[in-house]
């Protein structure tokens, strides 16, 4: 364990404050204390380290860059202990920090978490949408699992996936439930995030060749997206077909925005609710209305 006894607090204190404001008069009124104060503080700090933090004349001195480095540095420190006793003093259980893909929090974790917030007014449910592994500490993560990765024991499996072969109803003319489309021409959109989805689509669908020969026999067109949420939108404005999971889309194939002229698949991948800190009663409530909320959703016709 560090030793901290001999740790200058109030100088660094008074530094922090005249760095932060660029004068010591004003971190002497922040303070509550003299300018004078505030100067013996700092020449006493600068003796300690034996680094000049401020230069030039005494009556407008200015941040060396020593001082500078080091009073950022000294206000991320100070604002950390103050969220430290802040969630000490108010308690952190009401914060519930939730991450996961950002189209499923927007298409289907945004839209039902009215219901989670009025079953539950106490929590301040904060939702990270990073489609990469969260860089901060989270209670629950919901994230889709490969067909080959094994459950762990802190996941809640939430469901299974379907794929279907989605398209808007201007683009459903001619399209045969045997197949994936009765016109070529029609453009494939495809999404960065998830590149091989047409390859998963035609294995499901037994199609005798290969993904990578059927795209060069057929010479279908491509469209490329960043995200899941972009190609749906593609899809829903005509601009070619997409396969996409049912949970995402399930709303507007039922109310006949997409057609799936092929229905929808099982394709392997698993979603779960991942815990990341066990033993709290906040996490456990947002597993339980989750398992609900799961249970209610429409299966695919």
């Amino acid at each position: 364990m560090k030793n901290r006894k001999n740790l200058p607090v109030a100088a660094l204190r008074a530094f922090e404050a005249a760095a932060r404001h660029g004068q010591m008069t004003a971190a002497a009124d922040e303070l509550s204390v003299t300018h004078g104060a505030i100067s013996r503080h700092v020449t006493h700090l600068e003796a300690m380290i034996g680094t000049p933090l401020f230069e030039g004349a005494r009556n407008r001195p200015r941040l060396t860059t020593e001082g500078r480095m080091f009073g950022l540095a000294l206000t991320a420190a100070f604002d950390q202990m103050e969220e430290a006793l802040r969630l000490v003093a108010r308690g952190d259980d009401h914060i519930l920090d939730v991450a996961c893909l950002s189209t499923f929090a927007m298409r289907w974790l945004i839209p039902r978490l009215h219901e989670f917030t009025a079953r539950h007014p106490r929590y301040d449910v904060r939702l990270a949408t990073d489609d990469r592994p969260p860089r901060t500490a989270v209670d629950a993560q919901i994230l889709a699992l490969a067909p080959d990765v094994a459950l762990a024991q802190n996941c809640t499996l939430l469901f299974e996936e379907r794929l279907g072969l989605v398209v808007a109803p201007s683009n459903a003319k001619g399209m045969e439930a045997a197949g994936w489309t009765a016109n070529p021409a029609l453009p494939r959109l495809e999404t960065r995030t998830r590149p091989h989805v047409w390859s998963e689509w035609f294995r499901l669908m037994d199609e005798g060749a290969p993904a990578a020969d059927r795209r060069a026999d057929d010479g279908a067109a491509t469209r490329m997206f960043d995200h899941y949420h972009l190609t749906i939108e593609a899809a829903l404005n005509g601009l070619g077909a997409a396969i996409v999971p049912w949970h995402l889309i399930a709303g507007d194939v039922d109310c006949g925005r997409l057609i799936a002229p092929c229905g929808f698949l099982p394709s392997g991948y698993r979603y779960v609710v991942k815990m990341e800190r066990s033993g709290r009663s906040k996490t456990r409530d947002f597993i339980g209305w989750l398992n609900e909320a799961v249970a209610a959703f429409p299966s695919p016709p």
